[in-house]
């Protein structure tokens, strides 16, 4: 069955990007579900001038802490109900997928059957015609009467007048056959052409439910986005208030950036730590977490020099660009190949050279595209342990990826434990 959004150039930034999700549901259903409210309007932050102000007074210093905490508890609370709304979005969707997937199967059956209802038919016309024309051949226009005067005794005529009996039988039988057989053809084209009407409109909210899970998941990403840029900077604009000793700007500066490295590895280190619980021992065979080129255990590494990627992009122009590092850059909190790779930090670098940003943190990575299925998932996109780690498909059932402490970056032949694929908008 054709993909009816892999020609629809409106779902990808590119025009090989696109959402190859398997067929969809019938009209409306997500017509109320999955509509994103209208932005609020920005949000007034308060700047490290607002924070030394309120320690002027206690009064001051209690409202702003309350303000701070309750916008930190805003930004949180706002990117948990966009990922429950992209949640739901992704189950509606794939609900979409399989009806679409169902009605085209079921249309394409009954064509199918019509066809061969009519072929049928056809026979059965030909067969009903040919009696007819063996009738005429045989007696002119009185067959019985031919029949009757030809015997000479009486054991003819009983002979005679069952040789009719049965003709008419069978004459009657085929010519009823014909008739039931193009009835049955004229049925089942009817029920066909009915079918593929309703595609049109299982199509219409397939073409519905993709577009919602895009609007969810971009939801996230703004979510995110604003997290990203003032959680770290609250926190310390908190911090700054509930002590009691007096922080210069610059040490305010440079606080915010150490509290956003500090929220990286925090979540790294978490993410290392279920990854490692989750995923098999290492083999050579590269079956989960083992290696099927080079990686796993590897060696000291060479000195790496990075062989510029594709100039357009693809899919197998990343994973391409990625297996260079196979072997060599070695797992740690970097994003730099000269460094090393957490597993968000290789998905990171890799992407960024063909001009597509992806903050650090699985979560956040996972939420810069669409989830789509196992039987969609292409050479390019992304695998994602949730909550645990991420790598880059191969299209092949394997992933490239840092496993963890004391490993290269790997390629996997195979996949292992609770994942989804994400394809990046």
């Amino acid at each position: 069955m054709t993909d009816l959004r892999s020609r629809d150039p409106r779902l990808g930034r590119r025009g090989p990007r696109v959402l190859a999700l398997t067929a969809a549901l019938g009209v409306g259903i997500l017509s109320t579900s999955f509509l994103l409210t209208a932005p609020a309007a920005a949000t007034d932050y308060p700047s490290w001038s607002d924070v030394q102000a309120a320690r002027a007074s206690a009064d001051g210093k209690a409202a702003e802490v309350a303000s701070i905490q309750s916008l930190i508890a805003g930004l949180q609370g706002q990117v948990a109900a966009a990922q429950a709304a992209a949640d739901a979005a992704w189950t509606a969707d794939q609900a979409a997928q399989a009806a679409l997937s169902e009605g085209q199967r079921k249309a394409d059956a009954l064509a199918a059957q019509a066809t061969q209802a009519s072929a049928t038919a056809d026979q059965s016309a030909k067969r009903a015609a040919a009696l007819a024309a063996d009738f005429a051949r045989s007696a002119g226009n009185d067959l019985t009467s031919r029949l009757v005067v030809s015997g000479e005794g009486s054991g003819d005529l009983l002979y005679q007048l069952s040789a009719m009996s049965k003709l008419g039988e069978t004459s009657q039988g085929i010519l009823e056959k014909a008739k039931q057989d193009e009835n049955t053809a004229a049925s089942l084209s009817a029920q066909a052409e009915v079918a593929k009407g309703e595609l049109a409109d299982l199509a219409a909210a397939a073409d519905a439910s993709v577009k919602a899970a895009v609007e969810a998941q971009q939801g996230v990403q703004a979510a995110l986005i604003e997290q990203e840029s003032h959680e770290a900077e609250l926190t310390v604009q908190l911090a700054a208030l509930q002590s009691d000793s007096a922080m210069t700007e610059q040490e305010y500066q440079a606080g915010v950036e150490a509290e956003k490295q500090r929220k990286i590895e925090a979540e790294q280190q978490a993410a290392a730590a279920a990854a490692a619980a989750a995923a098999p021992a290492p083999s050579a065979g590269g079956s989960g977490g083992g290696s099927s080129s080079g990686g796993g255990s590897a060696p000291a590494p060479a000195p790496v020099v990075v062989t510029p990627p594709a100039p357009s992009y693809s899919g197998d122009a990343v994973v391409a660009f990625a297996e260079q590092f196979v072997g060599v850059v070695p797992y740690g909190w970097g994003a730099d190949p000269s460094d090393s790779f957490g597993c968000d930090g290789l998905t990171q670098y890799v992407f960024k050279q063909f001009g597509i940003y992806l903050p650090r943190t699985v979560s956040a990575q996972a939420a810069m595209g669409v989830r789509v299925s196992a039987q969609s998932a292409q050479a390019g996109d992304l695998v994602v342990w949730p909550g645990a780690h991420i790598g880059i498909y191969d299209g092949q059932g394997g992933v490239i990826h840092s496993p963890d402490w004391g490993r290269y970056v790997t390629h996997a032949s195979g996949l292992w434990g609770s994942y989804y694929f994400v394809r990046l908008l």
